[in-house]
């Protein structure tokens, strides 16, 4: 069994914290923002569809010519192009320059998603990538907890410039750290075929039903995910009455239940039985919250509802994970690429849905209705996995 280094645990985990940074920092400052650019709250909410537009075509781009031209490379230029989109977004004159280069810096910081995930994959594998997966994502759960308390306590000391200053940073710092990681897919392991197969592999992988079954499943739980991200600013800010403070600090604390979901993970002696349930769960709780909102429930209640909902999540995306990098292991760059990009499409998807209308009742819908449709597709994915095992022996 490999020994699982904790630099690389930190700097992997950190580098598939891009999702959760690009879509969670700034949430205290949308308010903010729609004020700043003298532009509405629904074109601002469209910085959140640009970045995970970005973060799913990045992936897609970038996953297949690792698996062609190596890993490192490719991760060191993703995080340089980071930090210049950063350093631009700082000099945005209006709200549609500042949504393009969101798509920018989407697409590299989809760089840390897709090749994070790849070389994990071409360290380990089995039981032992789902544990590593898990570290993983306990690691990034801190991203999603330190973003918006950070972005709120920013709120009162700085505008949302100060924000991706920040962000600035942590991309030339994720860069440094990038060089000193070592290559995984040496030449010998490289597609050796033209970009034109290297890119049809991304259409090739769905040929095998887990891949298939495990990916769309994890879309269904981002699509419910992302519905909790868009509509929780104002939910939280203009419902609740909440300051930019207070709604990180409730935010942050959603967060670290997910890492503490990855966590209980790797409690279970079958991995199958954390995703199942933590799928079920998902939808329990998903009607809970629904409820608490549509009948305007204290946030006291609200709350424990949405903690439910966000370890539930959490326990699915290790073994979701695993199970769709393993069983392509020898396109794990594509695999990864496609396996990341549905989830940020889903996002994309959810996020001007929940805004439509009153954000109280149309994030109720979507919420419930990402969280259905993941049990729909993990109970068949899980009897499949299961049988698989059952006649290996």
């Amino acid at each position: 069994m490999k020994k699982i280094s904790i630099f690389v645990t930190v700097t992997l985990g950190m580098l598939t914290a891009f999702g959760p940074f690009i879509t969670d920092f700034y949430l205290p400052f949308m308010p903010e923002m729609a004020s700043y650019f003298a532009t509405s709250p629904s074109a601002v909410a469209m910085s959140l569809t640009a970045g995970m537009v970005g973060l799913a075509v990045g992936q897609v781009l970038i996953g297949p010519l690792s698996d062609k031209y190596g890993r490192k490379k490719l991760l060191v230029g993703a995080m340089v192009l980071f930090s210049v989109a950063s350093l631009l977004i700082l000099f945005s004159p209006n709200i549609v320059v500042f949504n393009t280069l969101r798509v920018v810096q989407g697409l590299a910081g989809a760089g840390g998603l897709v090749l994070s995930k790849s070389i994990a994959t071409d360290m380990y594998e089995g039981k032992q990538l789902a544990d590593f997966l898990a570290l993983m994502g306990a690691v990034n759960g801190v991203a999603p907890v330190c973003a918006p308390i950070i972005g709120g306590a920013l709120s009162g000391i700085t505008d949302w410039k100060g924000v991706f200053l920040v962000l600035l940073v942590l991309g030339i710092v994720l860069a440094l750290c990038s060089l000193r990681l070592r290559e995984t897919l040496p030449p010998a392991k490289r597609t050796r075929a033209g970009l034109g197969t290297s890119y049809a592999n991304l259409f090739r992988v769905f040929t095998c039903r887990r891949f298939s079954l495990s990916t769309i499943a994890i879309m269904c739980s981002f699509f419910c995910f992302f519905a909790y991200i868009s509509a929780s600013p104002f939910l939280f800010q203009t419902v609740y009455g909440l300051s930019a403070f207070e709604f990180g600090l409730c935010f942050g604390m959603n967060a670290f239940f997910i890492g503490l979901g990855t966590l209980l993970c790797t409690r279970f002696h079958h991995e199958n039985t954390a995703l199942k349930w933590g799928s079920i769960d998902m939808l329990v709780s998903a009607l809970l919250v629904a409820a608490c909102q549509l009948l305007h429930a204290p946030l006291a209640m609200l709350m424990p509802c949405y903690i439910y909902m966000m370890i539930s999540f959490g326990m699915m995306q290790p073994v979701g994970t695993a199970i769709a990098m393993d069983s392509q292991r020898d396109n794990a760059g594509a695999a990864s690429a496609v396996f990341g990009a549905s989830q940020f499409v889903a996002g994309a998807l959810a996020s001007p849905l929940v805004t439509m209308g009153n954000v109280v009742v149309s994030s109720a819908l979507v919420i419930v209705a990402g969280a259905a449709l993941c049990v729909v597709f993990t109970l068949p994915l899980c009897a499949a996995v299961k049988k698989e095992q059952m006649s290996r022996g």
